[in-house]
């Protein structure tokens, strides 16, 4: 492992500190917009690089189970593959990129050993919700792309050519997925990395965006008025009244949507399909829910939804 720069820390607050000196593995795909749910976004990770905001403690139930459940899913992974795996010595070990050591990856387990393989490769544990929509594409278990470029930045700091994903689905169902190094996708992520660190160690921010994430950090960084008057630019008054326009054409199109599906409903009346000339299908299919106690009655709706012709 010496040809690897491991960086070995021994608890979880030395590794909490560290994250403040560079971007890790799970940090890149907001650079790229990826990060699902609002959970990040380009400036908010900024801001928190920067020293602006404080960093996520990332105290969350649902990330001690996903470490309790690591050795179990490593073991049926080498089980069904017969791979040899490799666990760095601490939960909090880092590898540093060769060339930028502000791009870090705390790596799950390295697989040091597999038939029909060449060299090492990065091993990545996921215990994934069976309601998580992310992973699953026509119909199929698939690696997200968030996830895609967390390996990516894995395999850049660990130098190796393969990786695999090994995802519990609904704590029942084991998928295995290859992931093969993606050195144009490396090249770029590598620019944008530098290039974010630079600003970060600037303080210059990268652009605002519309993302609530990035919503959060403002309020967080502003979170009282002075009582002052500040004089704003040309600028400001044309990003006020595209504001309002864009306010009051939002509810206008709200309001024309509502009319619209009115009349569908109207077309359609009690009949649950209804099928459209070029090939599409209305559906306006009731779903009931049952009471709870006597404080919740029972409910019935019907949700109008257009599916696509088979074949496009």
């Amino acid at each position: 492992m010496t040809d690897v720069n491991l960086i070995r820390y021994e608890s979880r607050e030395e590794w909490m500190s560290a994250r403040n000196h560079g971007i890790g593995a799970s940090e890149s795909a907001t650079l790229f917009g990826l990060t699902p749910n609002s959970r990040d976004s380009a400036y908010s990770l900024w801001a928190k690089k920067a020293g602006m905001v404080p960093q996520d403690n990332l105290d969350h139930e649902w990330l001690e189970w996903g470490l309790l459940l690591e050795d179990p899913i490593a073991q049926q992974y080498s089980k069904r593959t017969g791979h040899v795996l490799w666990t760095p010595p601490t939960p909090w070990c880092v590898v540093q990129h060769p060339r930028l050591p502000f791009m870090t990856a705390t790596v799950d387990r390295w697989i040091i050993e597999a038939d029909g393989r060449t060299g090492r490769g990065d091993l990545e544990i996921k215990n994934v919700s069976a309601f998580n929509m992310d992973w699953k594409q026509d119909g199929c278990i698939d690696v997200p792309l968030y996830i895609q470029a967390q390996v990516q930045h894995q395999l850049a700091c660990t130098g190796f050519e393969w990786a695999s994903v090994a995802a519990l689905i609904g704590g029942s169902h084991l998928e295995i997925i290859p992931v093969e190094r993606n050195d144009r996708f490396i090249a770029e992520l590598e620019a944008k990395i530098a290039e974010f660190w630079d600003m970060v160690q600037r303080k210059v921010p990268p652009p605002i965006d519309g993302k609530e994430a990035t919503a959060r950090t403002l309020k967080m960084l502003h979170p009282d008025d002075n009582g002052q008057t500040v004089a704003l630019d040309e600028d400001a008054a044309t990003t006020a009244t595209k504001m309002e326009e864009h306010k009051t054409k939002a509810k206008e199109a709200e309001a024309e949507a509502k009319r619209l599906e009115n009349i569908l409903r109207d077309k359609l009346g009690d009949n649950t399909f209804g099928a459209l000339p070029d090939g599409r299908t209305l559906s306006l299919k009731t779903t009931a829910r049952k009471g709870y106690t006597s404080t919740v009655a029972p409910t019935k709706y019907r949700t109008l939804k257009i599916q696509e012709a088979k074949g496009l």
